[in-house]
């Protein structure tokens, strides 16, 4: 008993070693779940950019940026999903979330220079 649970532990574990190669992936689930790995990386990202942003902004700059994040997740979740279908799209929401981490960068980066604009937060 105890050899068959050592074999299905080393099994377990190379089956996870394998979809964890993700330069080779061996079928669509892999893709899909390399595709995950890195979407969660650039959300979490994401919302570190978003709280930095706001750590910088007046009270009427983050009404407005508040309003501009809500208005891009409803965008991109028309965007990258089917909710007909009950599908969601990971590359296209990485592709969206890496799009929005850039936006909210360069508003920091105006920030840090030249002070946050109003006008480029919406």
């Amino acid at each position: 008993m105890k050899k068959v649970l050592i074999a299905s532990c080393l099994t377990a574990m190379s089956s996870w070693a394998m979809a964890d190669n993700c330069d080779k992936t061996r079928n669509v689930y892999d893709s899909v779940y390399c595709s995950d790995k890195i979407y969660a990386s650039a959300d979490a990202d994401l919302n570190k950019n978003y709280q930095l942003l706001r750590s910088k902004l007046n009270t009427q700059q983050k009404t407005i940026l508040k309003r501009s994040q809500v208005a891009w997740i409803k965008a991109r979740d028309s965007q990258c999903s089917d909710e007909g279908e009950k599908t969601v799209y990971v590359e296209c929401n990485l592709h969206r979330t890496q799009e929005r981490n850039h936006w909210l960068q360069e508003r920091l980066r105006e920030c840090k220079t030249i002070g946050c604009k109003t006008s480029a937060l919406n």
